[in-house]
C-alpha cells in the first residue's frame, strides 16, 4: 500500500507550506521598490544647474533641492522661485510655497551619468536638462 505523501499527491499540510512560502517571497520582493524611492530622494538633493526649454524659448536654470523638500529656482539669474517637493518613485511634484493652493507642478525624472545629469519633463510646460554641480 502507498501512502499519499509518497505517491507524489500533496497533503492539505504542504499545500499550506507552499502557499506561506509564495506569500512571504511576494511580499520580501515589494520591499525594494521603498528603498528605490529613498534612493531617488537622495539623488536630488544639491544644486543642479542647466536649461529649460519649451518649442519657443530657452532659460538657463539652478535649482536648489534642501532635504527639508524645500526647493529654489533661479531663472536666467533674474526670476526667483521657491517650491514645496515631493517625490515618488515615478515624479517630481512642485507646489509653490506663495500659492499652495494650486495644483502642483508635475515633472517625470531621468538620472544619468552616474546620477550626475537630470531631466525633468512636463509634457505641456517644458523640460529641464541639468547637471549636479
Amino acid at each position: 500500500m502507498i501512502s499519499k505523501e509518497k505517491g507524489g499527491n500533496f497533503t492539505k499540510k504542504q499545500l499550506a507550506i507552499i502557499g506561506i512560502i509564495i506569500i512571504l517571497f511576494v511580499s520580501f520582493c515589494g520591499c525594494t521598490d521603498s528603498s528605490n524611492k529613498s534612493d531617488n530622494s537622495n539623488k536630488f538633493i544639491g544644486t543642479w544647474e542647466g536649461i529649460s526649454y519649451t518649442t519657443e524659448i530657452t532659460i538657463n536654470v539652478t535649482l536648489t533641492f534642501n532635504k527639508d523638500k524645500t526647493l529654489k529656482q533661479v531663472s536666467d539669474e533674474v526670476h526667483t522661485h521657491y517650491f514645496n517637493y515631493e517625490i515618488d518613485e515615478s515624479y517630481l511634484y512642485l507646489t509653490l510655497q506663495e500659492f499652495p493652493e494650486y495644483e502642483p507642478l508635475i515633472y517625470s525624472y531621468e538620472f544619468s551619468n552616474n546620477d550626475n545629469s537630470l531631466t525633468l519633463t512636463n509634457e505641456s510646460f517644458d523640460t529641464l536638462i541639468l547637471t549636479k554641480l
